[in-house]
């Protein structure tokens, strides 16, 4: 029996152990958020969701209604920052997955040992989604309870919000590291990714809207994210169903493109 770099090969196995490779996955999204519970990007990021609330709940309470008795409009106020902190999110634990491995020259250690580069890519990415979505559940979960504690109880709009959330997070991550497979600085991958999520795709929406005169580019990542909020306001028209479609085939598109970009590099 043999090693390589890319898996095990001998008696009974035809290229790799498919399972194996699952295991390793497991093992480099395991250390990933790891690394992520050791650095300051994690303390970062939850003292700032954390702020984010304070910041609201203070505002509602010293010069508003308090928190009311309509758990829509309570919740759309409190929502209404999410695009951002999934943004922020993205930009801290995503962007930098990929290249950070290229920078560190922990892939030089990493591709000599019999693990695949799809191991790596699939468990640094669900280690990024499962951190950013973790901190999309916390915020909601946050919400729920202030709606219970204000208006008394919980619209059914706020748990589509939420699926639509963790579906533009992983549109998101699927951006983040496309933009991380083909950088070289983490610094660089970072701003990059948070332009063209806050500024580029935003610049895009205009242009189409406005030169090509298209009044519902429904296919834009970021247009599909308003429904995040339009879901909670009865005076908006929201199309759930295909704002997650859409945000789950950019996911998709991006990641497949990013796995077959980082996987042809070189250390």
């Amino acid at each position: 029996m043999r090693s390589t770099a890319y898996g095990t090969k001998g008696p009974g196995k035809t290229g790799y152990d498919v399972l194996d490779d699952f295991r390793q996955a497991f093992i480099v999204m395991k250390n990933e958020i790891t690394k992520y519970a050791r650095g300051k990007k994690l303390i970062i990021f939850a003292a700032l969701t954390a702020l984010i609330l304070a910041v609201v709940t203070a505002a509602l309470t010293i010069w508003g209604d308090g928190l009311g008795d309509n758990s829509n409009n309570l919740s759309y106020l409190y929502i209404m920052i999410m695009s951002l902190l999934v943004l922020v999110a993205i930009t801290l634990f995503a962007s930098t997955a990929l290249v950070s491995e290229f920078e560190e020259r922990t892939a030089l250690i990493l591709f000599t040992k019999p693990i695949r580069k799809w191991s790596i890519f699939l468990g640094k990415f669900l280690a990024s989604l499962i951190v950013t979505v973790g901190f999309v559940l916390i915020y909601y979960a946050v919400v729920i309870i202030l709606c219970l504690i204000g208006p008394g109880y919980v619209d059914g709009a706020i748990f589509v919000s939420l699926g639509l959330s963790v579906c533009y997070t992983f549109g998101c991550a699927g951006i983040g590291f496309l933009i991380s497979s083909v950088m070289k600085k983490s610094s660089t991958s970072s701003i990059l990714t948070f332009f063209t999520l806050a500024l580029l795709l935003n610049m895009v929406l205009s242009v189409i809207m406005i030169a090509a005169h298209i009044e519902d580019p429904w296919f834009v990542l970021t247009y599909a994210a308003n429904d995040i909020l339009y879901v909670l306001d009865p005076m908006q028209t929201a199309h759930a169903a295909r704002a997650a479609a859409v945000m789950i085939v950019w996911g998709v598109a991006s990641a497949l493109v990013s796995y077959f970009l980082f996987r042809k590099r070189d250390f």
